[in-house]
């Protein structure tokens, strides 16, 4: 049986079962030069959206809910958030909680954050719920 000083880090030791010396690793199957090619032909092909209509399209296709999106208030799309609101919200929690330095600062940011998408989480909620 090993103990916890004679194993890896990463991994706890099972009672009554014997550690082996080393993990099998799989070999890396090397891309052929002809596999290379085709792919680089292939490539040359694929040229996504050429209109701005179509790149503003595409540009939106992982966004469904807006949970993860990058930007903290929505703008376009059937979901658009009013960024007047969110500027309200921020100063409110910003005269509550009178935050001194940057740190705090930025702490109240994340909550105005935080306090924004759960909003829309729940809003998404009830409307997937409507739904049916």
């Amino acid at each position: 049986m090993s103990t916890p000083e004679s194993s890896p880090p990463h991994r706890m030791p099972v009672p009554g079962k014997k550690e082996s010396g080393s993990q099998k690793q799989l070999p890396q199957r090397q891309t052929s030069q002809k596999k290379i090619l085709v792919n680089q032909r292939n490539s040359l092909r694929s040229t996504g959206p050429k209109t701005e209509r179509g790149k503003g399209h595409v540009a939106c296709n992982a966004r469904k809910h807006g949970l993860l999106a990058r930007e903290v208030v929505i703008t376009h799309g059937d979901g658009a958030e009013n960024p007047e609101e969110f500027a309200e919200l921020l100063r409110e929690l910003r005269k509550d909680l009178q935050p001194v330095g940057i740190t705090a600062e930025q702490l109240v940011e994340t909550i105005a954050d935080c306090r924004w998408r759960l909003a829309r989480v729940q809003r998404y909620e009830t409307g997937q719920i409507r739904k049916g």
